[in-house]
This record gives structure tokens, sequence and C-alpha cells, in this order.
């Protein structure tokens, strides 16, 4: 016990981390800023540059930015609203009894093949962007819940699934077309006919997911399984009944909902964005109905779903449990709201002084006339752009400084623009899992913080430190299989290969 006290003793929490994290930075914009420390940023689909400096955040301008935007920043998080909204519907499913019902098959299965579930499901949800964690987080949690095992286990598991995997899946997203558009712009001044295919990445991405699921779940059951606890669960009344009704009500309310996102039938496709030309940009565009309404959906069908269960099992017995119902799942969620919050100032504050943009440009920059080919170019494009993400994990602001620079690098050196994009992807993904400015790693935080029953000292790097050897074994296999798909001359999609 002794030894437990004094290592408690030292130990920081995540908020006191990120303030020093701020700090650190604001430090190292005054420093960067006084040395005149600046890099040259050359614009996608051109052959203009324009000069970027580090901005000091000790100036007027800075302590009026920190003052001025802090509310707004938190207010414009993203994971703050799909993680409230999201939280709406698990309550009132796991108040119910549902999920608990749902989840007892389960039971039945191995811990491992769960985990390989839980791997295969978050890589797909990626399609769906930054909803799947927000609906995953929790579901997950309360599935580890009913099968007696930490939900903390459930919680990194599934983090380490989105984040390693984002660069995965078996259908492209929205972002992927929005990378396509600026990898197109990087590459036509070179190549005059290229245009970007959205499924030139489908044979990889597809045999990507299977891969880093069965990797990622040898990794979590060899790092991870073995040091959480289990935890019991609450007792509620399972009704087959109950179930059978629930679940013709939820097969009413999901044909409706595909209904609604089906282009071209009588009354149909209204949640989808007219004004877009491709499906996945009606589906996930900006304007699209959809992609704002995807978790208000979720909601809608939860509430209906649950109340029906709720009450058929007599869970759930009077509109007054039901309304408190709503709320269950919020309990022990504090640290996801006030750690967003900080996280909203230590971002805002790395944003405004352009340290990351500069230092990244650097790096770019290094490699600009650099006369390089095989595999060797392909890791150091792996190793650079991970370096790029861990200093700041916005994927678009990223590609947009690279690929001017790595798409004509590449072709040069005989890589495909789609495969130069296809290696930003994966070490994008694996960045974000080594990058303490990722936010929803603070969410992952805050879901771990609400199911510690042991009181266990959650800290910012200490969790990192804990995962990182599953995220070097996705890592690895990423390197892995990029390697072998250059190697073997595979098709990365419909007529589309590693090189030209």
């Amino acid at each position: 016990m002794a030894i437990r006290r004094v290592r408690n003793k030292k130990t920081l929490g995540p908020i006191v981390i990120m303030i020093l994290i701020s700090l650190g930075i604001m430090v190292a914009s005054f420093l960067l800023n006084k040395l005149g420390l600046q890099a040259v940023l050359t614009e996608v689909g051109t052959s203009e540059t324009t000069i970027v400096t580090v901005n000091n955040i000790f100036s007027k301008e800075g302590i009026q930015y920190i003052f001025g935007s802090a509310v707004s920043n938190f207010r414009t998080i993203e994971p703050l609203i799909y993680i409230a909204i999201s939280l709406i519907a698990v309550s009132i499913l796991e108040a119910s009894g549902l999920l608990k019902h749902l989840f007892s098959y389960f039971k039945k299965l191995r811990p491992s093949f769960v985990t390989f579930l839980v791997f295969f499901i978050s890589i797909i949800s990626t399609v769906a962007l930054d909803y799947g964690y927000a609906v995953l987080f929790p579901l997950t949690a309360v599935l580890y819940k009913n099968l007696n095992r930490d939900p903390k286990l459930g919680i990194m598991t599934v983090f380490i699934g989105i984040t390693a995997g984002y660069g995965a899946g078996f259908l492209y997203n929205y972002q992927d077309i929005a990378l396509g558009a600026l990898t197109e712009a990087s590459a036509v001044g070179i190549i005059g006919d290229f245009k970007f295919d959205r499924w030139s990445m489908a044979f990889i991405t597809t045999a990507a997911t299977v891969i880093l699921s069965i990797v990622g779940t040898i990794a979590v059951e060899k790092f991870l399984a073995k040091k959480t606890k289990k935890l019991e669960t609450d007792e509620l009344i399972i009704s087959t009944k109950a179930l059978q009704t629930t679940g013709l009500v939820f097969l009413v309310l999901l044909a409706l909902s595909i209904y609604a996102i089906i282009p071209s039938l009588p009354l149909s496709g209204f949640l989808l964005d007219p004004n877009d030309v491709g499906y996945m940009d009606k589906l996930f565009g900006p304007e699209s109905p959809f992609k704002e309404g995807f978790l208000v959906l979720f909601v809608v069908i939860s509430l209906i779903c649950g109340y029906v269960y709720g009450k058929i099992s007599r869970n759930i017995k009077n509109a007054r449990e039901y309304n408190s119902s709503i709320s269950v799942a919020f309990e022990g969620t504090g640290f996801i709201f006030a750690g967003l919050f900080f996280a909203s100032i230590m971002l805002g504050i790395l944003e405004w002084t352009n340290i990351s943009t500069v230092l990244s440009l650097k790096i770019i920059n290094i490699f600009n006339n650099l006369q390089m080919t095989g595999l060797f170019l392909i890791v150091l494009m792996f190793i650079v752009f991970t370096i790029i993400t861990i200093l700041n994990p916005t994927t678009i602001a990223n590609w947009t400084l690279i690929s001017p620079v790595f798409i004509p690098l590449g072709i040069r050196a005989n890589i495909s623009p789609s495969f130069t994009q296809m290696i930003f992807k994966a070490s994008d993904s694996i960045g974000k899992c080594l990058t303490p400015f990722y936010v929803y790693l603070i969410v992952m935080l805050g879901f771990l913080y609400k199911y510690d029953t042991d009181g266990e000292e959650l800290e910012l790097f200490g969790t990192m430190r804990k995962i990182l050897p599953v995220i070097i074994w996705m890592a690895l296999a990423w390197i892995i299989i990029i390697v072998c798909w250059n190697l073997l001359g595979l098709s990365m999609g419909v007529g589309v290969y590693p090189t030209l």
C-alpha cells in the first residue's frame, strides 16, 4: 500500500496535463516567434507559395484570443454534442433491459471472439465518420459489463479499432472524397488526365479491415485483457415477449429510416442532400440532413424501442421511471465534458500559434527535392506522415500541406497518387493513436473514468502507454500491408495499382 500511495502522489490528472501542455505551447510560441521560425506553404493545385510564421500567444492578439474564444471553441467541438446525444439513446436502452437481453447471447461466445467483433465493427463504423465513437463507446461498455468483463477493456478496444482502423473499411467515406479532391489537384499538373476514383482503394482497405481486426484482437488479448477486472451487472428482467415485440417495432423503424436515404423512389430520399452528385456526398456531405440527423434517428429509435421493451418487461413501470431512465448513462460522465473544455482551449492555442503547421511544413519541405524510390520511400512516407499527424491530428488540413509535395515526389518515384493517399490514410490512423491532441482520446479517458470502480489513477500519458503495445502491432500491420501490396503489385481497387 505504501508503494501505491507514493505513486499516486506523483500522478498528474489528464486536465492538469492538458493545462501544462497548453502552457508549454504558449512558451514555445514566444520562443519560436522571437527566433523568426517560418516555413513555406505550397498551395494545392498551383505553384504559388505562402510564408507561414509562428504567432506569439503572449501578444495582445494572443491574449485576446485565449479569453475571447474559449467558450466558442468549446461550443463548436463536435464530440461534445455527439456524446451527449448518444448517451440519451444508450440510457433508455440500458435501463429498459433491452441491451442486457441482446447482449446475453454474447455470453456463449469466446471472449477473444467478442474482442474481434468489437474490433471489426469499430473499423467498419468509420464509414459514418466520427459517429462510431459516439455510439460504440457507451454501447461496448454496456456489452462488457453484461458479459462480466471490465468495460474499460471494451472502451480501449473501440478507441484503438476506430482510430487505428480509420484508413480501412469496406466502403469509402466522405473524408475519402475530400482527400481525393486534394490528391487530384496535386497530381493533375503532372499527370494531366489523372482522375481520383472513389473506389480506387476498395481492395486494399477491405483486406486491411480483416487483417487489422485479427492483429488487433491478438494484441488486445495479449497486452490489455489480462490487466483489467470484471464488473458485475445490474439485475433486470429479461422477457422474450418484450424482445419479439420490440424487434417488430425496430424493423418497421429501420425500414422507414432506410427508405429515407434511398434516392429516386416515391417520397424517398428526403434525408439526402439533393444538390450533391455521388451517393456518399448526398449521405454525408456538409449539407446532408442525414449527416446531421443520424444520431437523432438513433435516439428516436432507441427511445421507442426502449419504451416498448421496458413497458412489456416491467423494467420501466411508469412515465416517471421512463423519464429518469433517459439520463442514467450520464452518471459519472462529468470528466468527458470537463476534459473536452480544457482540450478545446489546448487545441485552440495550438491552432492559433501555427506551431504544428510550421513544424509540419519544415518536415515536408526537407523531402521536396530528394530523389528516393522503392520501399525506402514508402516506409519514410509512413513515418513522416505519422509524425505530422502527431503534431496536429486534423486529417484534411494535414493532407492540404502534404499532398502538393509528396504526390509529385511519389509520381517521380513511380508511385501512383492513390497509393500515396493510401499511405497517408494508414499513417494518419496510427498518428492519431499517438498524439495527446486527439479529442477522442479525451473522450475515451472520460468513459474510462466513468467505469473506474477500483480507484485506478488514470493519466493521459499513462493510458497512452498502456495501449502503446497494441498500437505498435497495428502500425506494423499497416506497414506490412502497404509494403506487401506494393511488392506484389496487387490492384488497390478496380484498375488502380500502387505504381503508375
